[in-house]
């Protein structure tokens, strides 16, 4: 057991891509409220992208993301989507957001 352990953590030392979720953050430039229920945030520096929060994502201080400037840090995962508009239809790809927490 102690083998399988320990070949388990080098592989995810060695191959950090295996993991589950990795960190992101930064200032929010674009903040929408989705369709789905859902809110896409586009973010800058220093690890920026498209990310959406979702209701089951873990929150912490100051809630979901509400408007462009705030800064946003935490836990993202596999790809999720935003419905922006039903007619017609547009959706905007972006990275589940597993956990994170917000400024004011």
């Amino acid at each position: 057991m102690r083998i399988v352990s320990f070949v388990s953590g080098l592989l995810f030392l060695v191959y950090p891509a295996l993991a589950f979720a990795f960190p992101f953050g930064g200032q929010a430039s674009i903040v929408v409220p989705c369709y789905n229920q859902a809110i896409y945030a586009n973010l800058g520096p220093p690890r920026g992208g498209p990310y959406v929060w979702t209701p089951s994502t873990k929150t912490y201080q100051f809630g979901p993301p509400t408007h462009a400037g705030q800064w946003l840090l935490g836990l993202a995962s596999a790809p999720y989507y935003c419905i922006v508009s039903i007619q017609p239809v547009i959706v905007w790809p972006g990275t589940y957001i597993s956990m994170m927490g917000s400024s004011q």
